[in-house]
């Protein structure tokens, strides 16, 4: 006879360890505690099917540990992003002997953008937010927020050179 589990029960169990393994593979906080929560909300999804399982928090490390493959994945992506856009970011001057800064060099490439899609760009990758915390932010899904991330890097590439502008095309 297959035995059931509470959720409440395997929640209580499981997050705190997520949470710690989260932390150890990342060395934030705030993203262990976001992806132990993602990884919750996928087994809350399914639980009438995870109840059966003889051991759901397997399940859940096993979700978690796959989260976790996929924000490393996108760390150094943006990562190798970033370095290829600071090279270009060479100390200049002005004709008027003032300094160009590297926001001025980040406005100036993300000026093509629009409105939405470079707010988007500017909270991801210069305000340092989540997906998750940018959808929060606007009041919308993180879909949208992905597929607006999606298009603003095509347009960077067109505009700026294949190869110089990174990130998952997810």
């Amino acid at each position: 006879m297959a035995t059931t589990h509470d959720f409440d029960t395997v929640f209580r169990e499981v997050f705190p360890r997520l949470v710690s393994l989260g932390a150890l593979k990342t060395g934030r906080a705030d993203i262990a505690r976001d992806l132990a929560q993602e990884t919750m909300l996928r087994a809350h999804a399914r639980w009438e099917e995870l109840s059966t399982y003889d051991a759901p928090a397997a399940w859940c490390h096993t979700v978690m540990t796959n989260l976790l493959i996929d924000h490393h994945r996108s760390v150094v992506s943006e990562r190798r992003a970033v370095d290829r856009l600071a090279d270009r970011l060479v100390d200049e001057t002005r004709q008027d002997r003032t300094p160009i800064t590297a926001l001025d060099r980040w406005n100036e490439l993300v000026a093509p953008l629009p409105d939405r899609h470079r707010m988007i760009v500017t909270l991801y990758y210069a305000d340092d937010l989540s997906v998750a915390q940018i959808a929060a932010l606007l009041g919308t899904s993180r879909g949208a927020v992905k597929a607006a991330l999606f298009k603003a890097r095509r347009t960077l590439r067109k505009q700026h050179g294949a190869g110089e502008i990174g990130g998952d095309d997810e």
